[in-house]
């Protein structure tokens, strides 16, 4: 099943190419891991064009995906390796890329057996991070590394703009990723009518619990487990804890223990769709056990579930695209406390220097000002200390700290 994917048209990703260029030839498998149609087979169908046009040939590339019925048909692992066997390439490198691979029973043995084949260059993807927990982390410990890919980023949604709107500025442009995000699907079908983009990701969204998480952990109480999507999804960006949503939850009828909770939470960020957010304690630099935040991976999948008009609250929603944002770039990102007052995002870079970024819609009004400043203002070390909005005033600083257009700080990820 070799292939040689037609790519027209697609958005390059350059982070995540360059990190498939610098891995090619590695021996090491490459695990490709993020939530349902955030672009992962696309990825890997670039990667494997952009092969063939560097001159390995077509017939050295195998691309399996393992939600295809005519892959599913070859079998269980052993009619599966020795399919892939027997169409490897002597003496050359062979490009193995096996698409949400945990479909298939026992797949962790079949990615080990081709791993050790000294000319297969293995990459595999999935949707869970189920892929990456028990019997293929210890299989492979030492000998894999994750890639996890997110939607797409601000300025790589622009391809997606219709020719007939009308020029939007920039904060109109961010107004609309904020609350729509950037599935790359939802905008395609968003081109041809709003009904079908949303039937698409309600579709999106259905697979992902029916399939990785209920039939995954079993899962028979549907009723609760929905109470508690609706209920974290109203809930992103702010503070809450299994204990907390357990006791709001049993206000207003439903009886979930905070065990039960708390296991339905780490389900739905297993499947990529909430990502758990540590406070980090500024003044003792050390992180806290209780109040964490979620951040949803992407705003779409709120907005078509609960319905409801998101820009009342666009300011917690700018919030939720900043934490994404900063995840790409830096190695850790945590909320933040310093006395009785919050920092949205506190961040380290590889190099292990710390940074602090407070979000807001816009400053303009002098209290929110203030109110925004006070928590940086409160830090007292040295580190630098950014104030993130839709404003535009020339980006000023107050006391030590930036106030950076958002919009333009976004597009200079390019």
């Amino acid at each position: 099943m070799a292939a040689s994917p037609n790519t027209p048209n697609l958005i390059e990703r350059k982070q995540y190419m360059e990190t498939l260029r610098n891995l090619k030839d590695q021996n090491i498998i490459k695990v490709i891991t993020g939530v349902r149609r955030c672009g992962k087979s696309t990825l890997l169908e670039m990667f494997a064009a952009e092969l063939v046009k560097t001159g390995v040939e077509e017939g050295q590339i195998q691309f399996l995906n393992f939600e295809d019925l005519d892959t599913l048909a070859l079998g269980d692992i052993y009619r599966i390796h020795t399919h892939i066997k027997e169409r490897l390439v002597t003496d050359k490198m062979n490009y193995l890329f096996l698409d949400e691979i945990q479909n298939i029973k026992d797949f962790q043995r079949l990615v080990d057996s081709l791993y050790i084949k000294k000319n297969c260059d293995v990459y595999i993807t999935g949707s869970n991070a189920y892929l990456l927990s028990g019997e293929l982390a210890t299989l492979l410990t030492g000998r894999y590394v994750a890639i996890n890919i997110l939607p797409l980023q601000f300025f790589e949604i622009q391809v997606y703009r219709d020719e007939k709107s009308p020029n939007l500025s920039k904060t109109e442009s961010l107004a609309i990723f904020v609350i729509e995000g950037g599935i790359p699907e939802y905008h395609k079908q968003k081109k041809i009518s709003q009904r079908q983009a949303d039937h698409f990701v309600r579709s999106v969204l259905n697979t992902i619990v029916e399939k990785d998480i209920f039939q995954r952990l079993k899962i028979s109480n549907k009723h609760d487990f929905n109470k508690i999507i609706d209920f974290v999804f109203d809930s992103v960006g702010s503070f809450v804890s299994p204990r907390s949503i357990s006791d709001t939850l049993r206000s207003h009828g439903t009886v979930v223990d905070k065990e039960t909770v708390s296991k339905y939470l780490d389900a739905l960020c297993e499947a990529y769709l909430l990502y758990k957010v540590q406070r980090h304690e500024i003044k003792g630099k050390g992180l806290l056990q209780t109040l964490n935040k979620y951040y949803l991976v992407d705003p779409c999948f709120r907005k078509v579930r609960l319905k409801r008009d998101m820009r009342g609250d666009i300011s917690h929603w700018l919030e939720n695209t900043v934490y994404f944002e900063l995840l790409r770039r830096y190695k850790d990102v945590y909320v933040g406390k310093i006395n009785n007052l919050e920092v949205d995002f506190v961040v380290t870079d590889d190099e292990g220097y710390t940074s602090y970024y407070q979000v807001s819609w816009t400053t303009m009004q002098a209290e929110t000002l203030e109110r925004e400043l006070s928590s940086l203002r409160a830090i007292k070390d040295s580190n630098p200390k950014y104030l993130l909005t839709t404003d535009v005033d020339q980006n000023p600083v107050y006391d030590g700290i930036r106030k950076l257009n958002v919009a333009d700080w976004m597009l200079g990820s390019k």
